[in-house]
């Protein structure tokens, strides 16, 4: 939790982090069981499903909770970091050392298309400091600070099955 108690250092926000248990039903979806928040140097709290009074409107900050985390981890790191920011150096080296009639570059420039463009204009609008991402989902420099820190950590070969599953 160290980034939590940067963020929560901050004047301008506080949050918690979750945990959440999830039950996959029959019919494909998923239903939450438990969610967990955490604040640095304090015990944590579980909360179950319920629908009334107190307990009700508290299950449904919990829930509230956890999907801004997660829906905050999927902009930030699944989706720029973890699908935009690593595919830049491919399409450099690509553009730099495969002719355009080589087979391998005609297969990847459909794929490659205009994504250099969606990242510089995210980097101008979305990720810069102050843009929108800080102003919305982390905090502060702790935006790409985290992103930084993970993606130091990011090794391709772990990206494949079944690497990938092993190391969830």
């Amino acid at each position: 939790m160290p980034y939590l108690k940067n963020i929560n250092s901050t004047k301008s926000s506080r949050i918690y982090a979750t945990r959440t248990v999830l039950l996959l039903k029959d019919d494909g979806t998923l239903k939450p069981l438990a969610i967990e928040l955490s604040l640095p140097d304090k015990d944590s709290e579980v909360y179950t499903p319920s629908e009334d009074g107190v307990e009700g409107t508290i299950w449904q900050l919990a829930k509230a909770y956890a999907a801004v985390n997660d829906s905050g981890y999927h902009q930030l790191i699944s989706h720029w970091l973890n699908t935009h920011a690593v595919i830049e150096p491919f399409i450099i080296a690509t553009n730099r050392q495969l002719s355009v009639l080589h087979p391998i570059y005609k297969l990847l420039k459909p794929h490659f298309r205009d994504t250099m463009n969606i990242n510089a204009l995210a980097r101008q609008i979305l990720i810069n400091a102050g843009g929108v991402l800080e102003m919305t989902v982390f905090p502060a420099e702790y935006a790409m600070e985290m992103s930084a820190v993970l993606y130091k950590n990011w090794v391709f070969p772990e990206q494949a099955l079944p690497a990938d599953l092993l190391k969830r």
